[in-house]
């Protein structure tokens, strides 16, 4: 697909979004998932689990139904995603918001739980979650629209150990309907923050209360004012 038709695809769905939220009639019938993990063994963090409390704040003042999860190692993560796709079916948006560590090899990225304990590179696919089963939960459950947003670009922190590495995360292929926030550009690699949020995250709270501004307007404001 070229960039061109990948961007119509994206400010078509980001429109139908807007559309979508702005309905008091599907207020009952958005869920959301949001994570964040910052207490590592390696490499610990200092804004993941302010930021999802935060988001999940702000969404939950939207109508969403929000599952939170904080400092969770796989099993909790995979849990929630589990009860997050149930929800997903009967659900007019779906949103999967992350922070924390996350890192790409091989083209696929991963989410990276706490509690984790990985050495090598050839342990991420056991030990880690792939972003892909959240994108394969919304694939499946069909409904109209769903975004995902991650903040999980800071760096590898296991990366020392490993032969090859690669910073930030892998572009990824959205499902029809779904698009995807990164908070840097594929590849690159995002700060964690001085204040209580996140770099990108901050910025993302502030605009997603703005009544002023749309969807599209809202992560287009949040990029510009990140970079």
């Amino acid at each position: 697909m070229r960039d061109r038709d990948r961007l119509f695809i994206i400010v078509l769905s980001l429109v139908m979004l807007t559309g979508l939220m702005a309905s008091p009639a599907l207020a009952a019938k958005r869920v959301a998932l949001v994570i964040g993990n910052a207490d590592y063994k390696s490499s610990p963090l200092t804004n993941p689990t302010n930021d999802a409390r935060d988001m999940a704040s702000v969404l939950k003042s939207l109508n969403f139904d929000v599952i939170l999860i904080t400092d969770a190692d796989k099993k909790k993560m995979v849990d929630a995603i589990r009860a997050f796709g149930k929800k997903l079916g009967a659900s007019e948006i779906g949103l999967f918001y992350y922070a924390g560590h996350g890192m790409q090899i091989k083209g696929t990225n991963y989410l990276i739980p706490v509690k984790t304990s990985i050495r090598e590179e050839s342990e991420v696919e056991f030990e880690a979650i792939d972003a892909g089963r959240v994108l394969a939960k919304m694939d499946g459950a069909g409904n109209p629209m769903n975004i995902v947003i991650l903040d999980a670009c800071r760096d590898n922190p296991f990366k020392r150990s490993f032969r090859t590495s690669k910073a930030g995360l892998a572009r990824m292929d959205a499902p029809p309907g779904t698009v995807i926030a990164y908070a840097t550009s594929p590849g690159s690699v995002a700060e964690d923050g001085k204040g209580r949020n996140g770099t990108y995250t901050g910025a993302l709270l502030k605009y997603l209360q703005d009544p002023k501004l749309d969807i599209y307007r809202i992560f287009n404001t949040t990029g510009l004012n990140v970079m």
